[in-house]
């Protein structure tokens, strides 16, 4: 059908929304990209609801940021040119492959108007885009030189998600950080100059002083002239007029206006008729029908229409008129906080109103809501998660850090720190099935907000847990946009096993979606076989049900792990047989493959695999072929769980008598794996005659693959003939999940007693309540979680059971009930497990203890001593530090850890002279803590008992050790002739092995030094550097580097650091720093570690170091408070109570609390 002429429309689908150019040049709004940022939200209250006669120049924009090379786009114009709607449209609809970073240059909002505001907004941005935890920022310097850093990470991030990086600034000339002179600090001067940047200002301010000569910004050919927007000019006569009337008009117009600009916006009319204590109605109406140029709404709240609006009021008012204001705020909060900040408390209050007291700097009223645990509390209730709350808490952290050194620093920010260190364990605890429990009954902001307050590795699990859960529930949308933040977090660098297991929920959420490009990325990252196999053969399958065969064979055949190849490609090549596509597999199982045992396995199961789909042209070739290479593998081929899968292969086919006396025979494990293929082939004659001579192993197994069989009746009979462990625990559940895929949850209910060990039994009872729920036996589906969910099981085993059983509760009607099983699950899931609670009051006491506090120490632990759990190992060093002894011993054979606890005990002993007890202490550690026990004597100047050890070791390493310790300990004494024996012992046996024994060099310098031999120690580094570097380049760096400080060469520390590779250099740097401290360096050190606070922990227990050795007692403080800011708390207390000894009161009363939270 036609168009009329002047009806034309151009449509146009950028992947992010519909935006439909027509008739009177109006672009109506269409569906904005999904966004996750509170800032996001902000952005799209900038937004117009519709955007007049900028066709052009939204062409220009998107021409721009789909171009190749970095540079600028600089729109021009007046005041009220309409620049801000332009650039918070485009932002919301960018072109489609092009990531926009935006930042508006704002006073309407409070603390968004400067520098500062634009390095918070923008680092959270990128370092989301970069997949990289969000740095503690401290000082200028340093949020800038991560600001420098995240640029280049996060365009690199975006390009290999085949999107381009662009940032957007609007408002450059709004920044109120901002001076002529030469101390300007800039926004603009922060702009990258490698990246495409768009920014919107005015045409007469100059550019800051700060910003160079050559940056882009001074290059004309950046400049666009934005014309003026008609509608907006006319806005803006219209606004200006309404101002100057507010202003002297007076009454409840003139204090709405004052109200609005001394809070920075956020205010509701309910809110502005409370502070004036006028009638509600007068103020809607006023607002509604009154001076509407002047104000805008903002969803519910309402903000001064214009930043020049706002800059005119905030001139006008003048300081004395807001600080006035600001009073009548601070007294409206004041009222709220003594009600406890009850149900209904203003939502300016729990948000806009800290946003208000950061950019005035009220740093003390600031810290007070962060330490205020009610108003917590009903942030946690509005948001249904810690993030506000945290946020509070860093906010005023950072604003006593950026204030510098005052009396009370130290105790505040230790407050500050317990209190954040309890939201994240209590944020972090929720496990992923409660918090998707709330999204399947319909709570999905509550369950996102749990999500994400479970700290990145337990964020990526309860996401991608409740994006599968509202995928499930069709609400594939939403489901989309959390899998996006899942696979952002996921790519962040963290340790290995947290990074695998992030990964691997995500690539399976990905694969659900049919985002199989993206989950290939997330399972090339894994490194771990355990956590790879089960996202990678769910991928194999969704390439090869989708036809992508090619794409699953070249998954497999980048497999690294031979078992987990030799599966992938087989799963594939049977499938391209049942597709009928045999001469495709065939092709396929004839690849070569650098491992012949993974041959064989392929070409074996292809065969198998044709002559069950009834084509039997090539089996007996594939076979012979595979027998071939079975034939002429090596005994290493098939190691790493392989064999298992070749015997596997083996009975399939038939060739039980290979299967059963394999070429290369292994120390154990082939009768399982030969008995196990029997049965699960149905051949249960042989099954049965193998399992009846089958050893431990086979008895454990064979129940269970009995079980998988679908005979779960002969199982159970099996499985009640077997001992309580971790294979029994997997029989009971296998029987479990067997009959409920039968639908049979009756023969169920006797096993409830069984399943009780293991998530996975509790996610059975969740599909026993379903069920039962589903036939209407509502009431025992109740009685069943009411009996599985007790105080006798461990919440984090019936978590499993519990999400589901809400869901099916609600889906059947009982929603108050539901919520109220979710309810209570979450808040036991937030108290601490006694780990934790141990681990802290472990902390306190030995701080406590080592500032010579043991008698208060002691107390601490009274009455927690009396149990003793094996958790509990954290206790001993602060039992030791506070000369129980013998109760430390206790514990540390007790302990997960005993060795090593056993020994640092005996080595007390010896310290306090107690000879006697610690001989039979290091017998009982094993014979292999005999070094510790030599060493323990030599430090405590028993040499000659430690001589008396050392002579009867054999092992280099342990006579390098040894001898070290006792040429350092006897130098002490005087006895420089004996050291000297010593030492050139340990010398002689470490030259030839300089590198490999790197972990004993700062000892061996030390004692070198000890003897004069200087000039030895440093021949003997040089030695080691350069075969360490050599031979093992990144393994353990910190023994070497700790051994040149101590030589006192802190130049070559440092530059043998820049040659590391970056992970290296992360591990080494804080390690470092801390010796550079110990050594006197502070200078040193604190420029080290100013350049790691990404970092952390790490970072903060070399402050911690750093603040203990500093001479000057300030500086020291704001180290100290640093570490606070960086790490945990009670591992920061030695400074703590080294620098600020007035904090002790604060450690005894947390330590107090720990110690009631045990009991």
């Amino acid at each position: 059908m036609g168009e009329e002429p002047g009806e034309r429309s151009v449509t146009v689908d950028n992947g992010t929304g519909i935006v439909v150019v027509g008739d009177g040049n109006r672009i109506v709004a269409g569906a904005a990209a999904p966004v996750r940022s509170a800032y996001w939200e902000q952005v799209g209250r900038l937004a117009p609801a519709e955007l007049r006669d900028r066709e052009d120049e939204l062409a220009e924009l998107a021409a721009f940021c789909r171009g190749g090379a970095p540079g600028y786009l600089w729109w021009r114009a007046d005041a009220w040119a309409g620049k801000t709607a332009l650039m918070a449209w485009f932002a919301l609809r960018p072109p489609p492959g092009v990531r926009i970073v935006p930042f508006f240059v704002t006073a309407r909002w409070a603390a968004q108007s400067d520098a500062a505001a634009y390095l918070d907004v923008v680092l959270e941005q990128l370092a989301e885009l970069a997949a990289e935890p969000l740095p503690a920022l401290l000082t200028a310097a340093t949020r800038q030189a991560h600001l420098l850093r995240l640029y280049g990470a996060a365009a690199r991030a975006c390009a290999e998600r085949g999107e381009r990086l662009v940032l957007l600034v609007d408002g450059l000339d709004e920044d109120r950080g901002v001076t002529t002179g030469p101390d300007a600090h800039s926004i603009a001067a922060l702009l990258p100059d490698d990246l495409p940047v768009v920014v919107s200002g005015r045409l007469n301010p100059p550019l800051p002083a700060d910003v160079p000569d050559t940056h882009p910004l001074r290059d004309p050919a950046a400049v666009r002239l934005l014309a003026p927007s008609p509608s907006a000019r006319a806005i803006r006569v219209e606004a200006e007029r309404e101002l100057k009337h507010l202003l002297t008009a007076g009454g409840l117009p003139y204090e709405l206006l004052a109200l609005l600009t001394a809070a920075g916006g956020g205010l509701t009319a309910d809110d502005l008729a409370e502070l004036t204590d006028e009638v509600p109605y007068r103020v809607r109406d006023l607002l509604r029908t009154g001076p509407g140029r002047t104000f805008a709404p903002a969803g519910p709240a309402y903000l001064l229409a214009h930043e020049e609006l706002a800059a005119q009021a905030r001139e006008m008012l003048g300081p004395r008129e807001l600080d006035r204001f600001r009073a009548r705020l601070h007294t409206w909060a004041q009222r709220w906080r003594e009600r406890g900040w009850p149900e209904g408390t203003p939502e300016h209050l729990l948000r806009g109103y800290v946003a208000m007291l950061r950019a005035a700097g009220d740093v003390d009223r600031l810290v007070s809501c962060a330490l205020d645990t009610a108003r917590h509390g009903r942030l946690l209730a509005v948001t249904g998660g810690d993030g506000a709350a945290l946020a509070e808490v860093r906010a005023a952290e950072e604003a006593l850090l950026a204030g510098g050194d005052r009396p009370d620093l130290v105790p505040l920010m230790l407050r500050l720190a317990i209190r954040r260190d309890g939201l994240e364990l209590s944020g972090g605890l929720v496990r992923p099935e409660l918090a998707a429990g709330w999204a399947a009954v319909g709570e999905v902001d509550r369950a996102v907000a749990l999500a994400r307050g479970a700290g990145d590795e337990g964020a990526v699990a309860g996401l991608c847990a409740v994006a599968a859960t509202l995928l499930r529930r069709g609400d594939r949308d939403r489901a989309v946009r959390l899998a996006e933040e899942a696979e952002t977090l996921a790519l962040r660098d963290r340790e290995s096993y947290g990074r695998d297991r992030a990964s691997a929920d995500a690539a399976m959420l990905l694969v659900a979606l049919g985002f199989h490009e993206r989950a290939e990325r997330q399972v090339r990252r894994i490194v771990s076989d355990h956590n790879r196999y089960r996202p990678l053969y769910a991928l194999t399958r969704a390439f090869c049900a989708t036809d992508k065969y090619e794409r699953a064979l070249g998954l497999a055949r980048g497999e690294p792990h031979i078992r987990l190849r030799a599966n992938a490609r087989s799963e594939t090549v049977r499938s391209l047989i049942w597709a009928g596509r045999g001469g495709d597999a065939e092709q396929a199982a004839r690849e070569t493959d650098p491992n012949r045992a993974v041959a064989a396995v392929v070409l074996i199961r292809a065969a198998t695999a044709l002559r069950e789909a009834g084509q039997d042209g090539a089996v007996a070739d594939l076979l012979a072929e595979g027998l071939r290479q079975y034939e002429v593998m090596e005994p290493d081929e098939d190691g790493a769980g392989l064999r298992r899968k070749l015997i596997e292969a083996l009975v399939e086919a038939g060739e039980l008598g290979l299967a059963r006396a394999p070429r290369h025979p292994s120390n154990g494990g082939d009768a399982e794996a030969y008995t196990v293929a029997l049965a699960r082939i149905g051949a249960w004659d042989l099954a049965w005659e193998a399992f009846d001579s089958a050893s431990d192993g086979v008895l454990a197994s064979f129940p269970r693959v009995t079980a998988e069989r679908g005979l779960d009746g002969e199982a159970e009979e099996m499985a009640l003939g077997l001992p309580p462990g971790e294979y029994a625990e997997n029989v009971w559940e296998i029987i479990a999940e067997t009959r409920l895929a039968r639908e049979e949850p009756d023969t169920v209910m006797p096993l409830l007693g069984r399943l009780t060990e293991s998530a996975r039994g509790f996610a059975a009872i969740g599909e026993l309540v379903r069920q039962l729920t589903m036939r209407g036996r509502v009431d025992e589906a109740r009685e069943v979680v009411a009996r599985m969910t007790g105080p006798e099981h461990e919440l984090r085993l019936t978590s499993a059971l519990i999400g589901p059983a809400a869901e099916s509760l609600h889906d059947v009607g009982y929603f108050a009930e539901a919520r109220e099983l979710l309810t209570a699950a979450e808040a036991g899931s937030r108290k601490p497990p006694r780990r934790m609670l141990v681990e802290r009051l472990a902390g306190c006491a030995r701080a406590l203890a080592e500032t010579g506090q043991r008698e208060r120490a002691s107390v601490l632990l009274d009455g927690v001593t009396h149990e003793q759990d094996r958790d509990d190992g954290d206790l001993v060093p602060a039992l030791l530090a506070t000369g129980q002894t013998g109760l430390a011993e206790s514990f540390a054979v007790r302990s997960h850890d005993w060795i090593g606890a056993v020994a640092r005990v005996a080595a007390a002993r010896i310290a306090e002279g107690s000879l006697a007890e610690a001989g039979p202490l290091f017998t009982a550690a094993r014979s292999g803590v005999r070094v510790s026990e030599a060493t323990a004597y030599a430090r405590s100047g028993e040499v000659e008992r430690a001589a008396w050890l050392a002579r009867r070791l054999t092992a280099d390493l342990d006579v390098i050790e040894v001898s070290t310790a006792l040429a350092h300990a006897l130098a002490l004494q005087g006895r420089r002739e004996e050291a000297e024996q010593w030492l050139d012992r340990a010398v002689e046996v470490s030259w030839p092995r300089a590198a490999t024994t790197a972990y004993m060099l700062p000892d061996l310098v030390r004692a070198q030094l000890a003897l004069g031999r200087r000039e030895e120690a440093t021949a003997l580094l040089h030695r080691a550097t350069r075969s360490w570097l050599t031979y093992y380049g990144s393994s353990q760096p910190e023994y070497l580097l700790r051994a040149w400080v101590l030589l006192g060469a802190h130049d070559h520390a440092l530059d043998l650091v820049r040659r590391l590779e970056p992970d290296a250099v992360q591990k080494a740097l804080p390690l470092l720093a801390a010796d550079l401290a110990r050594a006197g360096e502070h200078a040193r050190a604190e420029a080290v570690l100013a350049e790691l606070h990404h970092l952390g922990p790490k970072c903060a227990a070399a402050y911690t170091v750093l603040a203990v050795e500093h001479p000057d007692p300030r500086r020291a403080r704001e180290l100290t408070a640093l570490a606070l800011h960086l790490g945990p708390w009670y591992e920061a207390l030695p400074a703590v109570l080294a620098r600020e000894p007035g904090a002790r009161e604060e450690v005894v009363a947390e330590g107090e609390r720990l110690r009631l939270l045990l009991r």
